[in-house]
């Protein structure tokens, strides 16, 4: 069962963002279709049906706070892999992957954010 439908990213600049998200959700098998008015739906297809959705939306007075969205990864290496992409389409406050032991004793992850600045991870818990 999905837990989630979608998520409604908010962004003060979307043309600003797009660059970062379609390099990063790529790495997740998303598709990206921009909607007529200029938002970004980043679509996910398994069995040939949407399962995940992520739309960047541009909020002019958007204001990044401290929320972050996790992203899972199945192995500290794809942790690796994907952080890399993260940085060099790039993200900001970029944090390298890395044991977190002050969470779990299993948990890797890398933080940054987006050019927008709202937080993003990527992590595994092995």
């Amino acid at each position: 069962m999905m837990v989630f439908d979608h998520v409604d990213l908010r962004v003060a600049d979307v043309a600003r963002c797009k660059p970062f998200y379609d390099a990063f959700l790529r790495a997740y098998g998303f598709r990206a279709k921009t909607q007529p008015d200029g938002a970004q739906l980043y679509y996910r297809l398994e069995d040939r049906a949407v399962r995940e959705v992520i739309v960047v939306s541009e909020e002019p007075g958007h204001r990044a706070n401290a929320t972050r969205l996790a992203f899972t990864a199945p192995t500290p290496s794809e942790v690796d892999r994907i952080a890399a992409i993260a940085r060099d389409a790039g993200a900001h406050a970029y944090e390298p992957p890395g044991a977190c032991p002050e969470y779990t004793e299993s948990y890797y992850a890398s933080f940054f954010e987006d050019p927008d600045g709202n937080r993003l991870e990527v992590v595994c818990r092995t």
